[in-house]
């Protein structure tokens, strides 16, 4: 089943709020409109399937500092930011705090539309390879610290002979420890344990 994906749009012109509504319904968004980032942080429920777009230049709080004001509470969706204006230094700084995209006035409905699609699904990406990342960590805390220790060279490849080598131990207690790691992360070879240990290097990175 397709999640529905929203669309929360922070401008304080009433009329591109409005306006940029109607394009989103009709692409087939849920769209929510704010006049202010008081009035979204305010108001924001959070959902996974979804973008933010925000105005660079508001009254009080700017897009820029929203932004960062969204990081600081991990308020973890892809946000668009649009200006008038999108020179280097503030595309630069926008991108560091985390922004998907800078797009720059006049813009086109399609052009946004396609940005938002493609923030949607880089978003989509990102929590299932996090996902991956923290389920790697997990079962991997599971083992003793030498059953790591003996994941991690095998993953490097290394044979029983060659892993006991280099810990100082037997062939033998490395078959051992191999046999308890294997049942206690509920792997059948030594690729899916080399999988596990990359995707926990990446999440500890």
């Amino acid at each position: 089943m397709i999640k529905e994906q929203s669309v929360f749009i922070v401008d304080d012109d009433e009329s591109f709020r409005h306006a940029a509504r109607r394009v989103f319904r009709s692409a087939g968004f849920r769209v929510e409109i704010f006049e202010s980032a008081a009035a979204f942080l305010s108001g924001f429920r959070p959902c996974d399937e979804a973008c933010i777009i925000l105005d660079l230049r508001m009254p009080e709080v700017g897009g820029l500092e929203l932004l960062e004001r969204l990081r600081q509470r991990q308020i973890d969706l892809p946000v668009i930011i649009y200006t008038g204006n999108a020179d280097v230094p503030v595309t630069v700084r926008a991108m560091q705090a985390g922004a998907f995209a800078v797009v720059e006035k006049p813009f086109s409905d399609e052009l946004l539309i396609a940005r938002v699609r493609d923030a949607i699904a880089s978003s989509r990406t990102r929590r299932a390879r996090n996902a991956t990342m923290a389920e790697a960590r997990v079962k991997l805390a599971r083992l003793t610290e030498r059953e790591r220790e003996i994941a991690r060279n095998l993953a490097e490849g290394l044979s029983a002979p060659q892993i006991g080598a280099r810990l100082g131990i037997s062939a033998r207690t490395v078959e051992a420890h191999r046999a308890n790691l294997f049942r206690k992360l509920d792997v059948t070879s030594i690729a899916t344990v080399g999988q596990l240990v990359l995707w926990a290097d990446l999440g500890s990175d």
